[in-house]
């Protein structure tokens, strides 16, 4: 493929470059000779599918690991290699997807985590912290409550003390890895005012989404890999929406994405649903929750942050109560106590947070696929590894996992890739219902693709599926009936035929009536 690009500059107008950088682990090159700029008051979006070496990259720049070969410079002089420290010393942070705050702390002790001023003999000087971060509030206008525990501010904000703990530092580079992953829209466009102030100081930020409308409204510049290798350095404004998913994953996968792929017929749904809430509310939480699920069909679950959408999946899963309502199975009220009663009558959840709640990540891509499925695996307490190996082939397979590498820890792989490995844990298993709370959150569109035909794949084998999402265009295309959720509450249930986009955007109040 051609290299679009643009007129190299001159390598004192870069903060930041690397000359051929190259990262190999074991017999798998995971990223190719690279060569990467970043150049003072520029915002370049680092982009393409899961496994394409952006992460890597990424990493390598912040000094989280060596490369096998080549050079990162900071301001024309070469960098150690694999040394966070020392990048953060010469003005390189990163932002990372999830916080690395402490939430019981105040927001002045997390400014100076780590560098704390101090007085003579050894003893904290608040007077001057206090000085130093009321001063720093100052400099980049914005404000903040000093006192307060970071675990009580808003995301956005919490987002906001991130970037300025890393100015505090001096910082002149941003490496900011998926930084809106859990934003509202509104708190999407209040963080990137933020980063267009930045970058009116000469700060240079290197933007990794997957969210490609973030790309196009705050990015100068692109750059986009593929398979470990940079296929496309081009201004934003000399490239559109389409063919940047072509260069990222290619022409079948972007009509895929796209909506543009054949969507298969559903038919018409008769009988009793596989899954029935009726009436299902929980005090001060959700109320008056009529919904059916039936046997091969995908129903999908929108609405804005505070909807309480995440809150009914988990009543349905065992994890939380309900008070009032019913729970029906297959036509049987049912009311489970735990997940573990819910798991073993045939329903599974791909949780929102695939770290937290949903991957062992210092297990095997292999152990981890067979975690939902343990008894079928083990004898006299012994795990059978011949049989977990084939299993894992399956879905390595069948998900098209990268690298396709069993043994591999689940914390090395992309995001999307971990994203495969949860939900083929739950396929494993061949649940009744499946339940996915956000199940596309920071995967590219590439994967995205994938999962979709995944989904569609095990609905026409007839399971029941539950999705719940904020991305319209996801719900657009998955879905064969849409339920609009606010303030815990149904406001709308629609077949898909019946939706539009405008006409959710109206529901959720994005748009006037």
């Amino acid at each position: 493929m051609q290299r679009p690009s643009e007129p190299e500059m001159p390598a004192a107008a870069a903060l930041m470059r690397t000359r051929a950088v190259r990262k190999v682990y074991g017999t798998q090159t995971v990223l190719h000779p690279t060569d990467f700029v970043v150049s003072p008051g520029e915002v370049r979006a680092l982009v393409g599918a899961n496994g394409a070496g952006k992460s890597t990259l990424l990493k390598i720049l912040a000094g989280a690991i060596e490369p096998s070969s080549g050079e990162v410079e900071v301001d024309g002089a070469a960098a150690p290699l694999g040394r966070p420290t020392e990048m953060l010393r010469r003005g390189v942070a990163c932002i990372h997807q999830h916080s690395n705050l402490v939430p019981e702390m105040s927001v002045l002790d997390n400014l100076f985590l780590g560098r704390m001023p101090t007085r003579r003999f050894g003893l904290l000087d608040r007077a001057r912290q206090r000085r130093d971060a009321q001063a720093l509030l100052a400099r980049h206008g914005v404000e903040l409550e000093l006192d307060a525990p970071v675990s009580e501010l808003p995301a956005v904000k919490q987002k906001e003390v991130e970037i300025l703990k890393a100015l505090a530092r001096d910082a002149r580079v941003l490496l900011m890895d998926e930084p809106t992953g859990w934003l509202s829209v509104a708190d999407v466009a209040r963080l990137h005012e933020t980063i267009r102030a930045l970058r009116a100081r000469g700060v240079g930020v290197v933007y990794t989404s997957h969210m490609l409308d973030e790309v196009f409204a705050v990015c100068d510049s692109v750059t986009v890999m593929r398979d470990g290798r940079i296929v496309a350095d081009a201004p934003i404004r000399a490239i559109d929406r389409a063919g940047l998913v072509r260069l990222m994953v290619g022409d079948a996968l972007a009509r895929e994405a796209s909506g543009q792929a054949m969507r298969p017929p559903v038919a018409a749904q008769s009988g009793p649903p596989r899954l029935r809430c009726a009436g299902l509310g929980r005090q001060g939480v959700f109320r008056d929750i009529d919904l059916d699920v039936h046997a091969g069909e995908i129903v999908c679950v929108t609405g804005l942050v505070g909807a309480k959408r995440t809150e009914l999946m988990q009543a349905i899963f065992g994890a939380e109560r309900f008070d009032t309502g019913t729970l029906e199975l297959d036509g049987r009220a049912v009311a489970f106590r735990s997940p573990r009663q819910a798991i073993a009558h045939g329903i599974g959840l791909v949780t929102e947070d695939r770290h937290r709640e949903g991957l062992l990540l210092n297990l095997t891509v292999a152990e981890n696929l067979v975690l939902a499925t343990l008894q079928r695996y083990q004898r006299a307490g012994l795990l059978l590894a011949a049989r977990v190996r084939a299993a894992a082939a399956r879905w390595i397979a069948a998900l098209n996992l990268q690298p396709p590498d069993p043994g591999m820890a689940v914390r090395l792989l992309s995001g999307g890739n971990q994203q495969k490995v949860l939900l083929g844990k739950w396929l494993e298993r061949q649940p009744r219902v499946l339940l996915l709370d956000e199940p596309t959150v920071g995967v590219d569109v590439g994967a995205k693709a994938e999962i979709y035909a995944t989904l569609r794949a095990e609905r026409a084998k007839g399971m029941a599926i539950l999705v719940v999402s904020s991305d319209l265009e996801e719900v657009m295309t998955i879905a064969d009936r849409v339920v609009v959720m606010a303030d815990g509450s149904i406001v709308r249930m629609q077949s898909i035929g019946e939706t539009t986009a405008a006409g959710l955007l109206r529901d959720l109040g994005a748009v006037p009536a």
